[in-house]
This record gives structure tokens, C-alpha cells and sequence, in this order.
């Protein structure tokens, strides 16, 4: 047998033993190094919804935006006013007739106060 041979032969059991713990502790340091299929899912799952929220988001502010350079009509100005004018005459009823009550009240009581002066 050549000298080689006897070498190989030698080292065999050493190597046959090494090889694999070696090679089972560089698929576990390759397995930390990236990351897993559950955590790609994960990561999915996180994209879709900022990609819904960025939709969303994008939808509101383009209504916002056209609101805000959409002045109002005409129309729009009207039905503000008509809507302020119907609030202003329910506030001045009202004051008008918290008004007469007061004057009726004031009534009576000067009623009572000369009655009691006249005794």
C-alpha cells in the first residue's frame, strides 16, 4: 500500500467523526444568520397592512386636499346663512319669551310689594 493510502486510512475514524459536528455547527450558525419562514410570514402580514393604511391614508388626504381648494358655491354660502338665520330667530323667541316672563313676574311682584304698603 502507498504511504498515502496509510494515511487516509489512519486519519479515516477521526475525520468521519469531525466532519459531521463540524458540519452540524455550521448549518446552525447559517440557520441564526437569516431569518426563518414564519418570520417572512410575519413580516408579510406587517407589509399588507401598511400597504392598506397607506391606501387609506392617501384616499383621506386627496378628499382633504380637494376640499380644501373646493370653494363653496353659492349655494352652499346660502344654506349656511339659512341655517345660521333659522338659529338666530329660535335664540331671539327664546329671549323674547324669557322676556315676558320677566315682565310678568316683575308685574306681580310690584303687585305684591304695593299691596303689602298699602296694609
Amino acid at each position: 500500500m502507498p504511504g498515502w493510502f496509510r494515511v487516509v486510512l489512519d486519519l479515516w475514524p477521526i475525520a468521519s467523526t469531525i466532519t459531521p459536528v463540524i458540519l452540524l455547527a455550521g448549518f446552525l450558525w447559517l440557520r441564526q444568520k437569516f431569518p426563518s419562514k414564519e418570520d417572512f410570514d410575519a413580516l408579510s402580514i406587517k407589509v399588507d397592512k401598511i400597504d392598506v393604511d397607506q391606501v387609506a391614508c392617501k384616499v383621506a388626504i386627496q378628499a382633504l386636499k380637494e376640499e380644501r381648494d373646493d370653494p363653496p358655491t353659492r349655494i352652499e354660502l346660502l344654506e349656511g346663512v339659512a341655517k345660521l338665520a333659522e338659529r338666530l330667530s329660535a335664540v331671539e323667541a327664546r329671549s323674547e319669551g324669557i322676556a315676558d316672563q320677566l315682565d310678568t313676574a316683575n308685574d306681580y311682584l310690584q303687585l305684591l310689594i304695593e299691596r303689602s304698603v298699602r296694609r
